[in-house]
């Protein structure tokens, strides 16, 4: 199960979390499969996010550059931030490590 912005839902996801509304009473059942229509009103309901079916460290099928292009979008507001510039440094290191098929490196030889 992995949580996903409501932004970042895509047709064919699998609801593993009811979705409720302010009550507490289901509008959404587990294992409902999303379509565009339940997306767009997941949306007007103003939630942030919902739980579907999946790895919580799965990429959802992106490339690595798509992954990067995304970590920038996000931090496009705060590039003045040397903090949020850190992060965005440590995001991005993270990503490379994670979702890089290249081997890795190994440092200099020493004498």
């Amino acid at each position: 199960m992995k949580r996903v912005v409501i932004e970042e839902l895509l047709p064919g996801m699998i609801l593993a979390k009811p979705v409720t509304n302010a009550n507490g009473l289901p509008i959404v059942a587990v294992g409902a499969t999303l379509d565009s229509f339940m997306i767009d009103r997941l949306q007007r309901l103003g939630l942030a996010s919902v739980y579907v079916d999946g790895d919580p460290g799965d990429a959802g099928g992106k490339t690595l550059s798509e992954l990067e292009a995304e970590l920038e979008h996000r931090f496009r507001h705060v590039a003045q931030d040397p903090v949020q510039q850190m992060l965005l440094r440590t995001l991005r290191t993270h990503l490379h490590a994670t979702h890089s098929t290249a081997p890795a490196t190994e440092g200099p030889a020493t004498a």
